[in-house]
C-alpha cells in the first residue's frame, strides 16, 4: 500500500486554477491511497463551507471524500493516537527556532502540517506528503537553511538546535507542481499535451502559493519536451 498524504495548500491551489478534477484523475492512475488528516478537512471542507464565497469548492471536495477519492485517517489510525503524535511534533518542530535575543521560540508548522507528518510516521506504509509550503518541507530536505531562511524572513538572528529534526530525515515530499506535471505526462489534462499548457499549469500552481521557481519551471519544461521527443 502507499499514500499520498495531502495538506491543505495545494488542494486549495488546484481547486483555485479550476484543476480539482486533476486529483480523481491521478487516483485513477494511482496504486494506493489520498489521504486527508482531520485538520486538513477542517481547513479545506468543514471552514469554508461557512463562507459563501468557498462553499462550492469545499461541497465538491467532501464529494470527493464521499465517494472515495480521499481517505480519511480516522480509517487507518486512531484518532487519538495522531493528535497526540501530532501535538509532540509541534512541541519539537516549534522549539527548533529560538529568537536569540529574547529566547521566544518560533512557530514553523501548523496543526495541518504537524497532522500530515504525525500520519507520515504513523502509517506504516510508504508515503509521501503533498505539500507547497517551503517552510515545512525544509525540514527533511535542507534543515541547514532553514535557520538561514526564516532568519531572512524575520530580519532577527536566531539560535537553531538542529538535531531535534532527525526524525524527520526520512520524510518525502511533493508539490501540486509535481502532481500537475504527472497528469501532463499521462495525458489527464483534457486540454491536451503541449509545452504552453505544462507551463501554464506551473505557473497557475505557482501563483496560487505553490513554492516553485521560474528556474525550476523552466527545467521541468524543458525535461519533459526533450524527454517526449526522445
Amino acid at each position: 500500500m502507499k499514500y499520498l498524504i495531502f495538506d491543505a495548500g495545494p488542494i486549495i491551489s488546484l481547486t483555485m486554477n479550476g484543476m480539482l478534477s486533476i486529483i480523481e484523475k491521478l487516483k485513477g492512475v494511482f496504486d494506493g491511497e489520498f489521504i486527508l488528516t482531520p485538520q486538513v478537512k477542517r481547513e479545506v471542507v468543514d471552514r469554508p463551507m461557512k463562507i459563501k464565497k468557498f462553499k462550492l469548492e469545499a461541497l465538491q471536495v467532501k464529494d470527493m471524500i464521499d465517494r472515495g477519492v480521499f481517505k480519511m485517517t480516522t480509517d487507518i489510525v486512531a484518532s487519538q493516537k495522531l493528535s497526540r503524535e501530532a501535538k509532540r511534533i509541534l512541541k519539537v518542530v516549534n522549539g527548533v527556532l529560538r529568537v536569540t535575543a529574547t529566547g521566544e521560540k518560533i512557530g514553523i508548522v501548523h496543526n495541518g502540517e504537524a497532522e500530515c507528518l504525525a500520519f507520515s510516521k504513523l502509517c506504516n506504509y510508504e508515503n509521501v506528503i503533498v505539500i507547497d509550503e517551503r517552510t515545512t518541507r525544509m525540514l527533511s530536505e535542507a534543515p541547514g537553511d532553514l535557520k538561514k531562511m526564516m532568519e531572512r524572513k524575520l530580519h532577527m538572528p536566531l539560535d537553531a538546535d538542529l538535531k531535534l529534526l532527525g526524525e524527520l530525515k526520512s520524510v518525502k515530499y511533493i508539490r501540486s507542481a509535481e502532481l500537475l506535471y504527472v497528469a501532463w505526462k499521462k495525458g489527464l489534462v483534457s486540454v491536451g499535451k503541449s509545452r504552453e499548457l505544462l507551463d501554464a499549469l506551473l505557473y497557475g500552481v505557482k501563483f496560487k502559493g505553490c513554492a516553485i521557481s521560474s528556474k525550476e519551471i523552466d527545467e521541468i519544461v524543458r525535461y519533459a519536451v526533450s524527454s517526449e521527443k526522445s
